[in-house]
């Protein structure tokens, strides 16, 4: 799958990031995130996983596998309410998980005492 050049270059400019912003935060140079966003070359996977998590994207929209930046390859067979937890858990690990657990229990204590 080709690197899409394009897409990360939009990414970058919708977070408010300069390549001089990208490259410093990511620890990638400015003149390679300027190759990577004309085209001329491909990130190494180290450099490519430093980005996405810094801009918050997928591997997998930056690789053009994916339209929504927030989505990952085979995410289609995952309903919007496991999508839902998957990321709550990837934010705030178990503990967000389980008060969002103890939420959704009160809420169905409250509807059968009504």
């Amino acid at each position: 799958m080709p690197f899409s050049a394009e897409r990360l270059r939009n990414i970058r400019e919708q977070k408010g990031y300069m390549q001089r912003d990208l490259a410093e935060l990511s620890g990638v140079s400015e003149a390679q995130i300027s190759r990577y966003e004309t085209g001329k070359m491909a990130p190494s996977l180290p450099n490519l996983e430093s980005i996405v998590k810094l801009l918050g994207v997928s591997i997998d929209y930056l690789l053009g596998l994916v339209d929504d930046p927030n989505r990952h390859f085979g995410d289609g067979d995952i309903s919007e309410d496991e999508l839902f937890v998957l990321e709550l858990y990837r934010r705030e690990s178990w503990s967000g998980v389980a008060q969002l657990s103890v939420e959704k229990l009160s809420e169905m204590v409250e509807a059968l005492a009504k």
